[in-house]
């Protein structure tokens, strides 16, 4: 390990350990250490469990549970229901941490997309119903998605397939928009940072704020280097603000997992309050996944996330495992597919302005309110990444959802704006006709980039 690498790994320790403490004041500050779960909240909670991973039962009105097989020996839970006939778009939905299938039941049970669309939501590796992975490293949770992606296009004579995801299914709906485009003619991405872009502006700030005081110590009376060095980092420590609460998951295992479990899941309820999400019962039997109840059917690995380590773990290792930045390194199928996709298209290495750029056209939202991303750190320079549209369709955009918070999808009207969005690509709506069908929901929504 290089001096560099010894002192960051040392400074996230430090981060980490006072972000937990103040985590568990903020627990004990709620009485969450002392008030016990009573017998009431503990049915509400099978309960809801039940509802939701029950095999025996549809999931929701017109779903029904269903399990994939990688070539891997990795199998995947997704739910689908819609218009499922070959000829019908397919919409696929990616959830985020801490969550499962079930943070996409509002735009699932829309009338409109079940009328118009074959809908599915699938559990990321080692989430909700699906098997976990040893390591949740770049290339084993974008080959399982990609590979499930594949496999449901497969089944389909329609072209459209549109996907949609959340938080760290962002992270992965941004790595394959830029690696395996030709799996989709949309994605819409929702809360979440492109490894690419976070990684140049990263690399920017600190590069420009290492030239300003190199010239400073030279020039130790000009104080405007060192005001003008802070102005370049800013960005970058503001990021960092908003994300300190990762560091807590970069410690020991031991401690990580405490952020994740201590206090019956204050951490959970906490995050269910600020997901706006309706019922609080609901938003942790969709993190918990099948209980003991319902494991029967399910992958092994269900009865292994009984023991509540064992689940933290499988949730904080997305970001324990270098999932953003790792190198992906394809199946042959994948290579080969993208290889004659690139052929097909007439793309050469040429035109590609940067490592990371968009190979599909993309949505990108977020929330004004999101507490979690600086948007002019995640978004500075968005534009060199995006696929150039061909004429009036095509187009990519970055989204503002003015009264959005993270969970964009949840409360309305974010919820219905994103329905419109999925509803607009179904029709083949772009440009004006796609922004007034959104602004009919929520005329506050700001179309911010277009390219």
């Amino acid at each position: 390990m290089g001096l560099a690498s010894f002192v960051g790994a040392a400074v996230t320790t430090v981060i980490g350990i006072v972000s937990l403490n103040l985590f568990v004041l903020g627990a004990a500050s709620t009485g969450a250490f002392v008030v016990p779960v009573g017998k009431k909240k503990k049915q509400s909670r099978l309960q809801a469990q039940s509802e939701i991973w029950d095999l025996s039962t549809q999931p929701l009105p017109g779903f029904y549970h269903k399990f994939f097989e990688g070539a891997d020996g990795v199998n995947l839970h997704y739910v689908e229901g819609g218009d499922t006939s070959p000829g019908a778009p397919l919409v696929i939905f990616v959830h985020g941490f801490p969550d499962s299938w079930f943070v996409w039941h509002h735009q699932l049970s829309a009338p409109i997309l079940q009328q118009r669309a074959h809908l599915i939501a699938v559990d990321l590796p080692g989430y909700g119903g699906s098997d976990s992975f040893p390591r949740a490293s770049a290339t084993a949770i974008l080959t399982s998605i990609a590979n499930f992606i594949v496999a449901q296009k497969e089944k389909k004579t329609s072209e459209t397939c549109i996907l949609v995801t959340h938080d760290w299914g962002s992270i992965v709906g941004f790595r394959l928009a830029s690696e395996a485009g030709f799996l989709f003619t949309r994605c819409i991405i929702l809360n979440g940072l492109h490894p690419s872009l976070a990684l140049e502006n990263a690399t920017r700030a600190t590069s420009s704020a290492s030239r300003m005081l190199q010239t400073y110590i030279r020039h130790p009376t000009n104080f405007t280097l060192i005001r003008s060095a802070f102005r370049s980092l800013k960005p970058l420590l503001t990021q960092l603000k908003c994300s300190y609460y990762i560091s807590v998951f970069l410690l020991p295992r031991p401690l990580a997992r405490q952020l994740y479990k201590m206090g019956d899941f204050w951490f959970l309820r906490l995050l269910s309050r600020v997901s706006r999400f309706p019922n609080e019962e609901a938003f942790l039997a969709s993190s918990f996944g099948p209980s003991k109840s319902e494991a029967e059917g399910y992958p092994a690995a269900i009865l292994a996330r009984q023991n509540v380590n064992k689940r933290a773990d499988d949730k904080i290792a997305y970001y324990r495992d270098n999932l953003a930045f790792g190198k992906w390194r394809k199946p042959e199928n994948i290579q080969l597919a993208t290889a004659e996709f690139e052929t097909n298209s007439g793309f050469t290495g040429l035109l590609e302005q940067k490592p990371g750029s968009f190979k599909c056209p993309v949505t990108i939202i977020y929330g004004a309110k999101d507490t979690a991303f600086h948007r002019r750190f995640c978004f500075e320079g968005l534009e060199e990444y995006l696929l150039p549209s061909k004429g009036k369709t095509g187009k990519s955009y970055l989204v503002c959802f003015p009264r959005g918070g993270h969970w964009t999808m949840v409360p309305s009207p974010g919820r219905e704006s994103i329905e419109m969005l999925v509803e607009s690509e179904l029709d083949g709506l772009d440009g004006e006709d796609m922004k007034e069908k959104v602004w009919a929901v929520d005329k506050d929504v700001k179309f911010e980039i277009e390219k």
